[in-house]
């Protein structure tokens, strides 16, 4: 084992947990270091050019001379991708060109373009754009688009102004794709055969990806190690039948033009895929396989992935935030590891059967692993777990092996060969799209079967993998004295499996609870939580026929923390940034009671009154009779007997001067600020009158109002009043504890890792 490969990897692999990336200026001693103790202990070598080559890539992306300010800026870029269109609005990635960077990783920027004209990919067009930063909502349980957008080196949105087409760059994947796409739309499954032809999955719905993600199947549609070992097998295997039956010779020439051939066709397959990092992996230890033949020189299996791990994050250090580039390699170790088991489980039973069943077996034990072992870490990326992906690769993964893919590469050759001759043969890419017929079957009832899919929250999901990795130690450590220190490490997993324990069953009578300020942009989406239970206030906004906040924020939070029932919901008014998914919470909870003044949603009203819930006091406190507008906002203070909360929706000073006239309790330790921070609430008489000891500001980064109002949050300084807002700091959850009160946001408490910061536009790492 190359112990340099060996710190180098593990380093960099841990770097999805560090707080921070190291300063500029520390790089000098990083790579002296490394070159220091390269000789006497490679592997501390590797582990510090690791940390330094980070550092130096993320560098690379941030200083590229892209504007901090927002203000409208010019940029000139290729379109490398349409990644998805919404009514008029069309969002691309385009690859930043600056002619005078040489050297330097390729930048990319997400863009936003409202009825743009046709575009494909491969064009060049100069774009003025209105700058954003990556940074996107951060809550528990929800999607980190922002570590995806760093993974991706995206390092910078916008929103198109104007555009000019300067030039159409043109090459083999686009024109492919361009010419093959529309043939495709035609076919039933055209979606999942452009995916495995050219490794483009536009034409796959969001509802079908929804599908392929609960079946555990998604990696079939996704070129990796699966298409391109078997494309390559394919090759190799006929070549060298047809060369050794036509062409014989008793050198090894026919083994080399049949292993050469295999590799240039392999590499051109992963071309047309685009390169992805699964392609990526899967083509390194394909040619480092075939290499390795060449020279007749051996190496172990796990060594062969190692250098293949080596040279991905060479390449790409940013490709270990990436979820994919995580299953691919697991996947990977998991196979290697049945196939280094083989002869203790197989030789036996390969004497006395056939070779065909001890293929079977061998089948079969590479799944049910794969299937247990992606299925945990499918859990802890995607927080869920499919209980039917064993049996559904089981059907699948032979079916592709050995009928779909090498039909519909077959079929893609036949239609390019056509093309040449201005004809169109899609009689192969036919017969592929039936053949794909039954898998589409499986997508299709998918959603029916029972328990199709189970979402984990945190404490179940730190409960089971807990209780995995003490069984592996205890089933591999040695029971010696030797390993006295390893066997003693067990005790340390009984922990989490306490705590998530304690969390699964909390008592009932306990004083614990928790209001959680859910990051929805410029919006507010309040959890109340106690003993399992919620209490919503708000659901933050949706846009389109596709996109909600409530959907993909609330409901991930609240399956992450393991609250399966909503008891209350409170709609505070109707402005879309506060009521925009009312629709979908009541859908997912149609027990809750509904509490809301807002035309067409039948609940109770928000008059004045007393509950009670789960021992705590909810208290609504206005509008006293239906009110239009801001100032009909439903207040609702809630409390215990030793602190309390004030949620104002979006109330003025007109009505915050109403309560102050009323006999009502207005003081609170911790005040949601009316009207996220807005300069028309706040007033100084009622800031005194609630007197909180923390405030909160629902607003979005940079947002086009600019909330919280500099002069609004002067005012709570002047009183030493402690303040957050959700676009700084992401999601943030007060814990009240009878008279203590702890506070967590997701970027300093929750997830304070380095990819999770708040970057400016373009910005990755603190110069100094």
């Amino acid at each position: 084992m190359n112990r340099f490969m060996f710190g180098f990897s593990a380093i960099l692999l841990s770097a999805m947990l560090w707080p921070s990336l190291p300063p500029v200026n520390y790089l000098p001693y990083l790579v002296a270091g490394a070159l220091i103790i390269h000789r006497k202990i490679p592997i501390c070598a590797g582990g510090l050019f690791s940390i330094a080559w980070l550092t130096i890539f993320c560098l690379g992306l941030s200083r590229q001379d892209l504007p901090m300010l927002q203000q409208p800026i010019q940029v000139r870029g290729e379109i490398i991708s349409l990644v998805s269109r919404n009514s008029d609005w069309l969002s691309l990635d385009i690859s930043f060109i600056k002619p005078n960077l040489i050297f330097v990783p390729n930048a990319k920027l997400r863009l936003s373009w409202k009825n743009p004209p046709e575009v494909d990919v491969g064009q060049v067009w100069q774009f003025t754009l209105a700058p954003k930063s990556i940074a996107s909502v951060l809550n528990q349980g929800g999607y980190n688009e922002q570590k995806q957008f760093i993974s991706q080196h995206l390092v910078g949105r916008g929103r198109v102004i104007d555009a000019q087409l300067l030039e159409v760059s043109s090459s083999l994947r686009n024109d492919l794709i361009s010419s093959l796409k529309p043939e495709l739309t035609l076919l039933p499954q055209g979606d999942i055969l452009l995916a495995l032809l050219l490794g483009d999955k536009q034409l796959i719905s969001k509802e079908r990806w929804q599908a392929l993600r609960q079946t555990g199947t998604g990696h079939l549609v996704a070129i990796s190690g699966l298409h391109l070992s078997v494309v390559t097998a394919w090759i190799y295997t006929c070549l060298l039948f047809g060369l050794s039956r036509f062409m014989p010779h008793q050198s090894r020439r026919n083994i080399t033009l049949a292993l050469v051939t295999a590799g240039i066709s392999a590499a051109f397959y992963a071309y047309l895929a685009g390169f992805g990092i699964s392609t990526q992996r899967a083509l390194v230890m394909i040619l480092l396989l075939m290499l390795l033949s060449l020279l007749k020189r051996f190496s172990s299996a796990w060594e062969r992935l190692l250098f293949a791990l080596f040279m991905v994050l060479l390449l790409d250090p940013l490709a270990c935030l990436s979820a994919g580039f995580w299953l691919s390699f697991c996947a990977l170790g998991i196979i290697l590891y049945t196939l280094e088991i083989q002869p203790k489980e197989f030789t036996s039973i390969s004497t006395r059967r056939t070779r065909v069943y001890t293929g079977l077996m061998q089948f079969w034990a590479i799944q049910w692993r794969l299937s247990l072992g992606l299925g945990l870490l499918q859990a802890a990326l995607f927080g869920g777990v499919s209980l039917h992906s064993l049996w559904m690769n089981i059907l699948a993964v032979p079916w592709f092996s050995f009928v779909v893919i090498p039909l519909a590469m077959a079929g893609f050759i036949c239609w390019w060969l056509g093309t040449a001759f201005g004809l169109s043969w899609l009689v192969l890419l036919r017969l592929s799209d039936w053949s794909l017929s039954p898998y589409a079957w499986l997508l299709d009832i998918s959603p029916q079967l029972p328990a199709h899919w189970l979402t984990l929250s945190d404490s179940t999901l730190a409960l089971i993998l807990s209780t995995f990795i003490g069984g592996i130690l205890w089933r591999y450590v040695p029971k010696n004295k030797h390993y006295l220190p390893w066997l003693s490490m067990l005790s340390l997993l009984f922990i989490p499996i306490l705590l998530a324990c304690m969390t699964l069953w909390p008592s009932v009578h306990s004083n614990r609870w928790a209001m959680h300020l859910l990051d929805v942009g410029q919006g507010l989406a309040v959890v109340i939580e106690k003993n399992g239970r919620g209490f919503i206030y708000d659901t933050g906004a949706a846009f389109g026929d596709d996109f909600s906040y409530a959907e993909r924020v609330i409901l991930p939070f609240l399956k992450a923390k393991g609250i399966q029932t909503i008891d209350y919901i409170v709609i505070s008014h109707g402005d879309n940034d506060h009521a925009g998914g009312a629709a979908i919470l009541i859908d997912a909870y149609p027990a809750a009671q509904l509490i809301t003044d807002v035309v067409g949603l039948n609940g109770q009203n928000c008059r004045p009154r007393h509950i009670k819930w789960q021992g705590l006091n909810v208290n609504l406190l206005s509008p006293p009779q239906v009110q239009a507008g801001n100032n009909g906002s439903c207040v609702v203070r809630i409390n215990d007997d030793w602190q309390s909360l004030l949620l104002t929706g979006d109330i003025e000073k007109q009505t915050e001067a109403a309560l102050l006239r009323s006999e009502y309790i207005l003081q609170s330790e911790v005040l949601v600020a009316p009207h996220h921070g807005s300069k028309t609430s706040s007033t100084e008489a009622f800031i005194d009158a609630v007197a909180p000891k923390l405030v909160l500001f629902s607003a979005g980064l940079a947002n086009r109002y600019g909330l919280p109002k500099p002069i609004v949050v002067g005012r709570y300084q002047q009183r030493d009043i402690m303040h957050f807002t959700t676009g700084i700091e992401g999601q943030i959850s007060v814990i009240f504890q009878q008279s203590e009160r702890e506070v967590k946001t997701y970027r300093g408490d929750l997830a304070p890792f380095w990819y999770n910061s708040l970057f400016r536009f373009g910005d990755f790492i603190n110069p100094e």
